[in-house]
Parts: structure tokens; C-alpha cells; sequence
């Protein structure tokens, strides 16, 4: 829109921010049922030469950027009783000044946020264009996805030359070469961004980026960092490094209690577990000896008082050879010898056979049983003797 034709499309103009040391009044207004931001001149500014190009030569270097981190600027026209003015669009949300007072951001947002911040900036540094004005006011945090917005782009704000020291004065954020009328180039932005995490620290949110922050804000731009990629590693390093020790001291807790308590834990498990074992194969033991004397009865079999020299089988006597070494302990050594010496000669000839194959079978079962339960075992200082016995027994079964 043409300069000295006013625009009648803004409506509901209400005062949102007037700049205390800088040029500027901010305005929202509502354009075709649209809410938006509407920056103009301070009205003893409005018809002053040098602050009306200033303004213009804003909007033209915004106008051209389009970047998700960046608020667009929409229009530039002539408001009645404004003035010029730059339309931009409206941002539901809160400075990152302000969530910084009243501590509404975690560490992890504060983070999120200043990479935003270096991605917004690289955009524009990318562009041929420095911020010049980069400050914890003049990054929005929107309401809706927390997403960051750089605002207020281009053209560092002066006023008067009476007000010029007051006005250093409270530039904190303001790069040295900027307040003295140098040229500035990207480096002029780093240290921006440094004051801003100092400012982020200094308020106890997060001090993580301290040495970020140093490297920033040196007083001669050639000892800073050389670009805003270089910040950004230095962030992402400054979390990661945090990150770092945290699991390594978390590590060597963790390292400490395992070392106090593990060998503890696995002698318990082993000891329940041998103890266990001791009580399963001495069930299996009586478990046989019960069969035999079950088997006799079944047969109808019976002991004589006299020994009869009886011939068993080969595989009948290897069994009987085994089953005592099985059990080995003496008391168990003598019931089993007199248990199968008694109902072997007790055995007709014509029944016999079927007797052997039945003990065989019935042998051969709780053997396989035990033998399963011998396969994980592992030697243990408190084994029982009846315990050691069965491993020393299916080792040399192997």
C-alpha cells in the first residue's frame, strides 16, 4: 500500500508495549477478523526522517524472511494517528524473559529453546541479516507447541544522543561493536545469545552452558565463536556432557552396590539352591528304595535266612553294582545289598527274568531323575555327604 494513503482495515488498536529506551509503540489490532501485531513510531517519532526509514528498512528485511523460528511480517502500511507501521503476525505466547521470572520452563525447554534460537539465527545469518536486537524480551514462546519465535529483526533501536548513556546502560544484551557504531557482522548475535544464558543462569534455571556462555560474550568478537553452529555444538555438548556424569555417578553407585551385594545375593541363591538339591535327591533315594520292596510284593516275593548262590544277570548285577555306589553312604550300602541279595535269591527261575527287566526299568527311572538334577548342579562348600555322593555318582555315569 502506497505512503500517505491510510489503511481503514485496522480496528480495535489497543497499546501493547511502548519501548522505554528505543523508538518504538506496539499495538494490537484486528484486520478481517484477524488478531495482529502492529509496530509503529512513538508519536513525538512519527514524523522524524531518520526513525521513518529506520521502520521501512525493518519491514523490508523481514518481509523477505520465512522461517518457522521467525515472526512473519505481513505488511507495511499507514495507519491514521499512527502513523507508519509494519503488521506482523500475531503470536499467542510469552517472552522468554518472562518465563524466566516466574520460572515456568524446565531445563529440558530452556535447552530446546536456545537451539531454536541458534536454528532461527543460522536462517538469518544465512540471509545476510543479524538480529541486532537479540534479547530475552524479543524471543516469543508460543502458547500452543512452545515453539520459539525471534522478533523485533534488523535495525538496532537508538535514541537521542542525550538519553545515549542511559540507554548503554541498560543494553546488557547489546554487543559492544553495536553500542560503540561499529559494523557487526554474525558475531555481534553470539553475544547476544551468550548475555541471554547468562541471564538464564543467573536466575537458577540452568548453569550447564557457562562456558558457552564465556566463549560468547568476550569482549572482542575475534575471540568468540565464528558462527552460530558453533554455539549450537556447544550447547548440545554442554546437556550431553551433564548427561554424561549423571549416568556415570548413577554407574558408580550401582557398581559399588553391586559389588557389596551381589557375591551376598549369589551365595544365598546358591546356598538355597544346594540346600534344595540335597532335599530333592534325598527324596529320590527313598524313592527307590521303596520300589524294590513294593516289587517284591506285587511278586509275591519273600527273603530266606540262608544265601543261596544265585547267578543275576550281567545287567542285573551292573545295576546293583551301581545302586550301591548310587547311594554309597554305608547304612544305605547295606540296605541296598541286602535288598537285592535277599529278593535276587529269592527269585524262582522261571520269574526271574521278568523280575530283573521290572528292576531295571524302575532303577533306570530314578537314575534318569537324579541324573537331570545332577546335570546343573555345581559344588558347592556346604554340599551334604549324600549330596557330594550323588555328584561324584553321575560324574563317573558320564
Amino acid at each position: 500500500m502506497a505512503e500517505n494513503n491510510f489503511s481503514t482495515e485496522y480496528t480495535n488498536l489497543r497499546l501493547l508495549h511502548t519501548s522505554r529506551y528505543g523508538n518504538s509503540r506496539v499495538f494490537t489490532a484486528t484486520n478481517n477478523g484477524k488478531k495482529v501485531i502492529v509496530k509503529t513510531l512513538k508519536q513525538e517519532l512519527a514524523n522524524d526522517a531518520a526513525c521513518r526509514a529506520s521502520l521501512k528498512e525493518e519491514y523490508e528485511t523481514t518481509s523477505m524472511l520465512d522461517n518457522k523460528y521467525i515472526r512473519k511480517a505481513l505488511d507495511f502500511v499507514q495507519i491514521e494517528g499512527l502513523g507508519d507501521c509494519i503488521i506482523f503476525e500475531y503470536i499467542e505466547g510469552k517472552s522468554l524473559a518472562e518465563h524466566v521470572r516466574v520460572g515456568t520452563l524446565s531445563e529440558k525447554q530452556v535447552k530446546s529453546v536456545l537451539i531454536e534460537v541458534c536454528d532461527g539465527l543460522t536462517y538469518l545469518h544465512r540471509n545476510g541479516v543479524v538480529h541486532c536486537n537479540l534479547n530475552p524480551d524479543n524471543i516469543l514462546v508460543t502458547a500452543a507447541d512452545s515453539r520459539t519465535k525471534l522478533i523485533d529483526i534488523g535495525v538496532p533501536e537508538t535514541k537521542q544522543d542525550a538519553d545515549r548513556e542511559l540507554l548503554i546502560k541498560e543494553m546488557e544484551f547489546v554487543a559492544p561493536e553495536i553500542i560503540k557504531g561499529e559494523d557487526i557482522d554474525s558475531r555481534s548475535d553470539i553475544y547476544s545469545l551468550g548475555k541471554i544464558m547468562e541471564f538464564i543462569g543467573e536466575r537458577n534455571i540452568s548453569k550447564q552452558f557457562g562456558a558457552a556462555a564465556t566463549h560468547c560474550t568476550q569482549f572482542s568478537r575475534e575471540q568468540r565463536f565464528d558462527s552460530i553452529s558453533d554455539v549450537r555444538s556447544a550447547i548440545t555438548k554442554s546437556h550431553s556432557i551433564v548427561r554424561i556424569i549423571i549416568l556415570a555417578v548413577v554407574a558408580l553407585i550401582l557398581a559399588a552396590l553391586a559389588f557389596i551385594y551381589v557375591p551376598k545375593i549369589k551365595a544365598n541363591v546358591e546356598k538355597e539352591r544346594a540346600e534344595r538339591m540335597a532335599v530333592d535327591f534325598a527324596r529320590e533315594v527313598e524313592k527307590m528304595q521303596a520300589q524294590l520292596p513294593e516289587l517284591c510284593k506285587k511278586y509275591a516275593l519273600k527273603s530266606i535266612d540262608e544265601p543261596l548262590a544265585v547267578d543275576w544277570s550281567e545287567d542285573s548285577l551292573a545295576q546293583a553294582e551301581n545302586l550301591v555306589q548310587f547311594l554309597a553312604m554305608d547304612e544305605y550300602r547295606r540296605q541296598a545289598l541286602g535288598v537285592l541279595h535277599d529278593q535276587g535269591l529269592a527269585i524262582a527261575d522261571s520269574r526271574r527274568a521278568d523280575f530283573d527287566r521290572l528292576l531295571l526299568e524302575e532303577f533306570k527311572t530314578s537314575t534318569d531323575s537324579i541324573a537331570i538334577q545332577m546335570r546343573s548342579a555345581i559344588e558347592e562348600p556346604n554340599d551334604t555327604v549324600l549330596l557330594q555322593n550323588a555328584k561324584v555318582w553321575f560324574g563317573q555315569r558320564q
